[in-house]
């Protein structure tokens, strides 16, 4: 097995890009981040960008942007155990892995073999998928979705910072700075009934989709219809804007009712572990 560096995300993107295509749903978390860096280079210091091949061609891909967790894709054993063996020498202090549960799993064994630290299993999440809405057969709420403003950071930033926590999510999060970047970029809308009441951006935008992330709505808020009402009218939005799929994340011992019921499905369990 042959582990090729890259020192800029277009050189990686030339080499890798076949192989994520061919899963990219199960990849958009990859296909998201490196074209983020080919847009923006100066975004990410010293990313670890790398490829794992053989004479059959690209076998594995990782990446990686301190301080957050390396990304790979589904890999049999031998090309992930490589990757693991190049990323203890390139990225010693990394902290933890996600990507599809069986090749995560096999690289934080690799990674403990090495490190000689037994992994921790963080979040494990499932990833669907929807070409097409479906209107729901619930009664739809009153309210319109629209696109966050400055005016909300407020309540938007103290609402993501119940959602850290009732996700479980370990690692810092500094609400106010993310809820200000994705008013700033145009991700974050609301839906709107005399005020917000629910919450989704779109983000990790792919050759072919975005990703859908940050849905969230208040507990006393719940059961009315709320949140199904905004992630729908995203989900249409961004597929009227051309994008061909819409994917989201949902922990895998919830019922994601409220997704299958506006036409998403399950492609792809990922898992994350801590090194």
């Amino acid at each position: 097995m042959n582990v090729t560096r890259y020192e800029t995300a277009q050189a990686f993107l030339h080499v890798a890009q076949p192989l994520l295509m061919m899963a990219e749903a199960e990849n958009n978390l990859m296909l998201g981040v490196v074209q983020g860096i080919a847009r923006s280079p100066e975004a990410a210091r010293n990313p670890y960008l790398a490829t794992v091949s053989n004479a059959a061609g690209v076998q594995a891909c990782g990446v990686h942007i301190a301080p957050f967790k390396l990304i790979i894709t589904r890999a049999n054993r031998d090309p992930i155990a490589a990757l693991a063996r190049d990323v203890f020498e390139a990225v010693p202090h990394l902290e933890g892995v996600t990507g599809p549960s069986r090749s995560a799993a096999d690289f934080a064994y690799a990674w403990s073999r090495l490190s000689g630290v037994e992994p921790r299993l963080g979040m494990q999440l499932r990833i669907h998928e929807t070409r097409k809405v479906i209107d729901s057969d619930l009664p739809r709420p009153a309210g319109y979705l629209r696109q966050a403003t400055d005016d909300d950071q407020d309540l938007l930033a103290a609402w993501t910072a119940v959602f850290v926590t009732e996700a479980n999510i370990p690692d810092a999060v500094d609400s106010r700075r993310v809820v200000r970047d994705s008013i700033g970029r145009g991700r974050l809308y609301v839906w709107d009934t005399d005020g917000p009441v629910s919450m989704a951006a779109w983000t990790g935008k792919t050759p072919s989709g975005v990703r859908i992330n940050f849905v969230y709505t208040p507990r006393e808020l719940r059961g009315r219809g709320y949140g199904t009402a905004c992630v729908t009218a995203l989900t249409r939005q961004q597929l009227e804007q051309g994008n061909s799929f819409c994917w989201l994340y949902a922990d895998v011992s919830s019922s994601p009712n409220l997704f299958k019921r506006i036409g998403y499905w399950p492609v792809s369990d990922v898992s994350e572990y801590y090194l």
